[in-house]
């Protein structure tokens, strides 16, 4: 069964609600999921739908607008952010395990929702299933009796959060995976999570799947067709069947779609509406479709598929050591839900426990502050006790009817009113710089393309505009005082409709200062105006009486560079930066020039690019590159940077690395490995060396690249085991 075909058959199944007209049930679903009614006069009149609709369990989901990952596994204990499959579940034993810590703190965030990765690609799973050895039951944790997924399920129930599971359909240690034989042990697993632990509001499919692995023991990479090998359509049939209220999660839905990228953005404007498009004449699944249309959407798509943004709150998935200086700050916490919530998707922030099994103090802080932020935010509504006027009354009974914030109740302009338009007229002259708008999504996404005017001395002067509104959208704008705004509704497909106008005004934040720093290993700090930037260099916090910056400062040995700006009494988050070894020295001995200049490899500029893909056609991997680094230096850590300018041709994803004395003898491979998920989040990779290599050269090979046949580089370097010199 193509998915097309699935989805029509889910999306229709539920509209017909046993012969009840299709706009009828969309609009009761979404008022049963509100727990609100239209009044009794009112429902007679409400219009028809225009295009796709959502679900009342895609409601639902729209009005979580924020949960959070959960990412636990063997991989909190190798460093890993992809498992090979042959990892001992020995390794697997928490220190000081507390799911409420967990769950608490996410809570208290204000996350509606926890997703667990109940398996992650290296198989290992987090409750005693039936199906594999490799789980839980094998480790000494709670000797071998506990069950991770009945732990969280108990822990967001006694929290009152939602409970959802991710379960990895590539499994690397699995001895039948690329067998039909799989894909039954798959489905047998998603019975056991979705029969064993209660209700469940999602259920989290990735595209990963085939490629080397550990299967049964032994070493081999095996190829499936995404398109066809997993039989998701029949996959997600039994889902719904077992969790009916359960929406599935997917790059391509059918009920919440991957935004396309993992850097924390839905694109704008972004549609909730979607049509899935697949790969060489193949039907659209999981790890095979035009992903990149997933972060705007289709405008007038055939399905209601809203995004999903999901982001992790570090660098990677998994909890590191060596990344618990670089959690997201409040600050940019606050810029993911405003391109995330704020553009009509939900935000699915990744949290990862570390090693004793709870948040880390940092990520506890960050989200505490975050949290506070968005209830200072959301504390003091400037639209309250307004009048409006309205262009046309179609629907509205009252100006509450837009001003309520209820999507049960709205303003829709008449069939006839051309120039659809809301003034809205505030009791007196407020200060204010976030607009709030959401659509009656129940009766589709209609709008595309909006103006927001102010009045300043009796003259309407244009504030902000948009395209996209659908479940919400906030723009923040300049700060104005005005008793007096209006919207005017420049585009829409069908009569326009709101449910939602406020004004909110965003907390006033000092910014974490910027770090930049050139190939000689000069350091440059720049903080807001009117602000006083003090650093530290020896892993501390800066303080008050801390180094206050003045002028660009020489670091070419590395280390690590702690900064903070202040601002009377208030100051910023902490940036930390790990700083590389000065590569101005350093000369590039060997490697391919033929495509472009290799020396761009170690100039500083993780803007500039060395690749293999020459006028006459792409040069392929394996390829060597050996530097000269001008003297010996304890290596501790190589850093590979991919390419930053948003295509990913030519990403390394496995290598090896050497370190030689006099650039002849090289030795056996100082680290070897793979840059895992390196697609979807290309950010600077960390290569930590089992044990420091003193050198004076680097050879650093790409055995392997990922979309396209050549290769890409935009930065290497290393961490010295102690301070590099001659």
């Amino acid at each position: 069964m193509e998915f097309y075909v699935l989805m029509m058959m889910q999306q229709q199944e539920w509209r017909n609600c046993g012969g009840v007209s299709g706009w009828k049930c969309a609009l009761l679903g979404g008022m049963l999921c509100l727990g609100a009614c239209l009044p009794n006069e009112s429902r007679a009149e409400v219009p028809k739908p225009y295009g796709a609709v959502p679900t009342p369990e895609q409601l639902q989901w729209h009005d979580m607008e924020m949960y959070a990952f959960v990412h636990f596994t063997l991989n909190t204990y190798t460093g890993k952010e992809w498992g090979g499959g042959d990892e001992s579940p020995e390794l697997f034993n928490p220190t000081d395990y507390d799911p409420d810590q967990v769950i608490g703190t996410l809570a208290d965030a204000g996350f509606k929702g926890v997703i667990l990765t109940c398996k992650h690609h290296d198989g290992f799973c987090l409750w005693p299933t039936k199906t594999t050895k490799h789980s839980v039951a094998s480790s000494p944790w709670k000797g071998g009796k506990g069950d991770m997924v009945k732990d969280y399920a108990e822990a967001c129930k006694r929290h009152g959060v939602k409970f959802g599971v991710y379960l990895s359909p590539w499994d690397r240690n699995h001895p039948a995976y690329g067998t039909p034989e799989y894909v039954n042990v798959y489905r047998e697993q998603l019975k056991e999570l979705l029969t064993q632990y209660g209700p469940v509001f999602i259920v989290w499919h990735d595209g990963a799947g085939g490629g080397e692995g550990y299967y049964g023991g032994a070493k081999d990479s095996r190829t499936v067709d995404k398109s066809s090998y997993y039989d998701w359509p029949n996959t997600w049939k039994l889902v719904k069947s077992l969790q009916p209220h359960a929406v599935i999660f997917s790059d391509v839905g059918p009920d919440v779609r991957w935004v396309g990228n993992e850097s924390g953005f839905a694109g704008y404007p972004c549609w909730a509406t979607y049509t899935p498009k697949g790969l060489n004449g193949k039907p659209p699944g999981p790890g095979c479709n035009v992903y990149q249309e997933g972060v705007q959407g289709t405008v007038n798509g055939k399905f209601w598929i809203p995004a999903e943004v999901d982001v992790s709150i570090r660098p990677g998935w998994f909890w590191k050591a060596h990344e618990n200086g670089r959690v997201r700050t409040p600050e940019n916490l606050m810029k993911l839900y405003f391109e995330s919530v704020g553009r009509g998707a939900d935000l699915n922030l990744n949290v990862p426990p570390d090693s004793r099994g709870r948040i880390h103090e940092n990520d506890a802080a960050s989200l505490k502050e975050f949290s506070r932020l968005l209830k200072q935010m959301y504390s003091l509504n400037l639209a309250d006790g307004a009048s409006v006027k309205f262009s046309s009354n179609g629907t509205a009974k009252s100006s509450e009817d837009v001003l309520d914030r209820k999507r049960a109740t709205f303003w829709m302009a008449a069939e006839d009113d051309r120039n659809p338009a809301v003034v809205v007229k505030l009791p007196e002259a407020r200060t204010f710089d976030v607009i709030r708008l959401s659509e009656p999504i129940q009766l589709g996404q209609r709008i595309r393309k909006f103006s927001v005017f102010v009045k300043e001395n009796g003259q309407w002067v244009p504030w902000v505009n948009g395209s996209s509104v659908g479940p919400r959208v906030l723009l923040l704008g300049k700060s104005v005082t005005t008793d007096e705004l209006k919207l005017v509704v420049e585009a829409s497909d069908a009569p326009a409709a709101l449910s939602e106008f406020s004004l909110w005004q965003k907390p006033q934040i000092v910014s974490a200062p910027a770090v930049s720093r050139d190939a000689s290993g000069s350091v440059t700090l720049r903080g807001g105006d009117g602000c006083t930037v003090r650093y530290t260099l020896d892993g501390s916090e800066p303080g008050s009486s801390s180094s206050e910056y003045k002028a660009p400062l020489n670091l070419p040995d590395g280390g690590v560079l702690n900064v903070r700006a202040f601002v009377g009494n208030s100051s910023s988050a902490t940036t930390n930066a790990v700083l590389p070894v000065a590569t101005s020295g350093w000369k590039i001995v060997s490697a391919e020039s033929g495509a472009s200049d290799p020396a761009r490899m170690i100039d500083g500029k993780d803007d500039t690019l060395w690749h293999t893909h020459a006028g006459s056609g792409e040069i392929p991997p394996p390829q060597t590159i050996d530097i000269d680094m001008g003297c010996e230096i304890p290596v501790a850590s190589v850093l590979y940077t991919p390419r930053q300018d948003g295509n990913t041709k030519g990403i390394v994803n496995n290598y090896e690395v050497y370190v030689s004395k006099d650039g002849k003898e090289w030795g056996k491979a100082a680290a070897a490995g793979e840059f895992s998920n390196i697609k979807a989040n290309p950010i600077r990779q960390r290569i930590d060396l089992a044990e420091p290599a003193t050198g004076r050269f680097l050879r650093f090979v790409a055995k392997s690249a990922i979309d396209g046949n050549h290769v890409t580089v935009a930065e290497l370097g290393i961490l010295p085991a102690k301070p590099a010199g001659k």
